[in-house]
């Protein structure tokens, strides 16, 4: 009876350690199993071995690996059916120093598991295995343990087979590819309910996002897993995680919260003497103090980064503290030093294939090169080192090249931009700047066949010319932004006020604009100071009447051109002058000057049955749909209204059949993910919402696409990209004009600019030079609609140089 019942305390004591473990509660579990080691250690063979590979679980999970092994070093070995785990647990303690030694105890576990019938731990042992497995073989293995946890519908498992298809794409910089198996594993390990498990599945996708350019979205995940490993006391995760939110807040130019994240990771990697992750911490705090400008701290952390890396013999970190190293050099005026010292860390970085760094040592160089009067070097470097950036970003998918060069990595293409300006090159830096721009939209329009591979000022020039029409293409930097102009048979460039200026501007103007504020009757000072800002230098070369195309960047994204107040002779707003519209890029534009005639026909969805109070019904949108329709014949229509307004009839209609397509209803713009911004239909199941990235996959030959909701034009700009949201998504498709809207759209007032857009287009008017007509209309109206906050919201989104029209009428 005694035994019985010290064999039930011995198994409740056990269970209780074990779960947990298995929620991640690492410390308590340790905390636990020793208790049942010290209690029923000489007692029992069988549960003095559980509680001590439950022990040494535990302290691995805390990267306390040489107690660990010391404890897993007991002889007499355990009992045959716990030999599998004995060796998978030796194994996962020798992982990181013998790295052989460990794979050859992970086969003899996975004979073990097999011959003992233990399937948990032989699927364990191969997890591990294939983590220290190179890419192909590590595929295979996860691949085959994913196959079986769903055939055994075990959630852990398989969330921890899909994390680790994840991280194998990760570990190969493959970030975008590991997104689709993370999101999965934490589906699945939320259903486990191991918060260990959730926090690394969470901190891995915070690392995908932060490589891929994607601040915003990378922090919550990090800020999440922080807090699980906070929770579970696993001090090593949580310092990797604390350092990934420093890189955001670095990213940023955020340096005194990077370093107060740094110091944080710093304290825990020597409280538990981790000299990697102490190294890594190091080199952070040495980055960000040198960015901060604090050169004295900076040296100081990085030689003892230096220090703690070469007793670890890490020449693939290392790398990256000899980086810091050469910066710190040439901050203080030793260039030969620092020519010396980025050379061998370019060396360094292309052996051990830390591409990140080796774009950093060519920048380095070519900043040491145009500081030394080289300039012939300096180019070759920069040359250099956007090539190296652009073999990178080739790799990606369209999605995640969407965000890869912002914030960051753009800052290479505005240093060669201002070099060429310095060298007397205008046109040249031009044609540099123009190839950061709507990569991704470019490249997509090149493979349809509708962008020229090679992008040619002056084939640019003469269209323009051909179409009396204006160009001004911006370039906002924080030393030296330009404006462009190009037309009137001149290709001319001019200073403008730095990035952070302007941007300062924008912002007080917009918040005028947003609060329905009528800056012409305010004489307002900031609507002045703007105008000064971005259009002074290049204004009085534009005739009265022109056609303009803006090619915005930065935070220029977020106004209206139309609304901006030309001070004299009177003030008035720039609408009345000129017809405007936007393009992504310049190369964009080479491609549009053709004409395709074809015979109107238009396909218009809206109207849905809206479900729920995040879309309240739209009371004047039947009779938009009406203004619309009527300028079109309509046997050559297809109207798709209430229920049958779905998703899914976008792509059966078959788009690229149709001249004019517009959309009359909700739209959601999503900042952290611009390609999952939604136009809002009708409930088809769950499915209520055509996104924006399936908008882009769809090929159009539409003269005209009009998404007549708020904030359709896009919520997020990205450098190198630009604005994202459905305007881009439609270009990307082949539109050839989208109408979208920078703000809220109101109800009311959109019946009357479509009912004039429409009438203006089917009178032979292009979109840009309709939709200001109908702006006008709507502004010389009495009442509440002269406001910009009503017509300034949509704005025309080209890829076309029109032909040639007279002069518009101004007043």
């Amino acid at each position: 009876m005694g035994g019985c019942n010290r064999e039930r305390a011995a198994e409740t004591a056990y269970r209780e350690a074990q779960t947990d473990y298995q929620k991640g509660g690492f410390p308590a579990a340790l905390e636990k199993s020793r208790k049942g080691l010290s209690k029923w250690g000489a007692r029992s063979l069988t549960w003095g071995w559980k509680f001590r590979l439950l022990s040494a679980e535990a302290l691995i999970s805390t990267n306390q690996n040489p107690e660990a092994r010391s404890l897993l070093a007991t002889v007499p070995g355990p009992p045959a059916g716990l030999v599998a785990r004995w060796k998978l647990d030796q194994a996962n303690a020798l992982a990181q120093e013998q790295s052989g030694k460990a794979r050859e105890l992970l086969r003899e576990a996975h004979l073990s598991a097999a011959a003992s019938g233990d399937f948990t731990t032989l699927y364990l042992a191969d997890l591990r295995l294939g983590a220290l497995s190179q890419y192909d073989e590590a595929e295979t293995i996860f691949r085959e343990v994913l196959a079986a946890a769903e055939r055994r519908r075990d959630p852990c498992l398989l969330a921890r087979a899909q994390m680790d298809l994840g991280f194998n794409r990760v570990h190969a910089h493959r970030y975008d590819e590991a997104i689709p198996f993370l999101d999965e594993a934490l589906a699945s390990a939320r259903q486990c309910g191991g918060k260990h498990l959730i926090g690394t599945v969470l901190g891995n996708l915070g690392v995908c996002y932060l490589h891929l350019g994607d601040l915003d979205r990378a922090m919550e995940p990090l800020t999440n897993a922080v807090a699980l490993f906070q929770e579970t006391g696993v001090r090593g995760y949580e310092q990797w995680v604390l350092t990934l939110i420093g890189n955001i807040h670095l990213a940023r130019g955020e340096f005194d919260q990077a370093l107060a994240y740094y110091h944080r990771a710093e304290g825990i990697a020597r409280e538990v003497q981790d000299d990697e992750s102490l190294g890594f911490a190091l080199n952070n705090e040495a980055d960000a103090s040198r960015k901060k400008g604090d050169l004295a701290a900076a040296q100081r952390f990085n030689q003892e980064a230096l220090m703690v890396k070469r007793r670890r013999n890490d020449p693939g970190s290392l790398v990256y503290s000899e980086l810091n190293a050469a910066n710190l050099e040439e901050l203080g005026g030793k260039y030969f030093e620092a020519e010396r010292h980025f050379a061998q860390v370019a060396g360094d970085a292309r052996a051990a294939g830390e591409f990140s760094v080796l774009w950093e040592a060519q920048g380095g160089l070519a900043s040491v090169y145009r500081k030394t009067r080289r300039p012939a070097q300096a180019e070759a470097q920069y040359r250099n080192a956007i090539e190296t950036i652009d073999r990178e970003w080739k790799k990606l998918s369209d999605e995640w090249k969407v965000t890869f060069l912002a914030p960051e990595l753009i800052r290479f293409f505005q240093d060669y931009v201002d070099f060429l300006i310095e060298k007397g090159q205008p046109d040249t830096a031009l044609a540099m700047a123009e190839s950061s721009r709507a990569r991704v939209l470019n490249q997509r329009l090149e493979r349809m066949g509708d962008v020229p591979a090679a992008f040619r000022v002056a084939t640019l020039q003469q269209a323009a010319r051909a179409a009396h029409t204006v160009i001004l293409s911006y370039w906002l930097t924080p030393a030296r932004s330009s404006v462009w102009l190009i037309g009137r048979g001149r290709l001319a460039r001019f200073d403008l006020p730095s990035d952070r200026e302007i941007a300062a501007l924008v912002q007080k103007y917009m918040d005028t604009v947003l609060a329905n504020g009528d800056p012409l009757e305010r004489n307002d000072p900031a609507a002045a100071r703007l105008f000064t800002a971005v259009l002074g230098p290049v204004h009085k070369l534009i005739p009265p009447g022109a056609n303009v195309i803006i090619v915005p960047d930065g935070a220029l994204h977020q106004i209206n051109f139309e609304t901006l107040v030309v001070p004299l002779p009177r003030p008035h707003y720039w609408i009345e002058d000129a017809a405007i519209a936007t393009a992504p890029s310049l190369r964009l534009l080479t491609a549009g000057s053709q004409e395709h005639v074809r015979a109107p026909r238009l396909l218009l969805i809206g109207d849905p049955v809206l479900v729920g109070p995040e879309f309240p019904p739209l009371p004047n949108v039947k009779k938009e749909i009406v203004a619309v329709e009527e300028q079109f014949r309509a046997s050559a229509n297809i109207i798709s209204v209430g229920a049958d307004a779905v998703p899914e009839r976008y792509a059966k209609a078959v788009p690229a059949d149709f001249t004019t397509i517009h959309f009359a209803t909700h739209a959601t713009a999503n900042r952290e993910s611009p390609l999952n911004s939604a136009i809002i239909l009708s409930h088809e199941g769950e499915n209520f919402k055509l996104y924006a990235r399936d908008v882009a996959q769809v090929p159009l030959q539409a003269e005209l696409v009009t998404i007549s909701a708020c904030h359709s034009a896009g919520a997020k700009t990205y450098s190198g990209e630009g604005l994202i949201g459905f305007a881009w998504a439609f270009l990307m498709a082949g539109a050839q004009n989208v109408i979208a809207s920078l703000w809220n759209v109101d109800d009311a007032g959109s019946v009357e600019i479509m009912r004039h857009l429409y009438a203006e287009i089917a009178a032979g008017q292009p979109p840009a030079r309709a939709l200001r007509a109908a702006k006008l209309v709507l502004m010389r109206s009495s009442g509440r609609y002269k406001t910009p906050y009503f017509w300034g919201s949509l704005q025309v989104f080209t890829q076309r140089i029109e032909r040639a029209y007279a002069a518009l009428p101004t007043s």
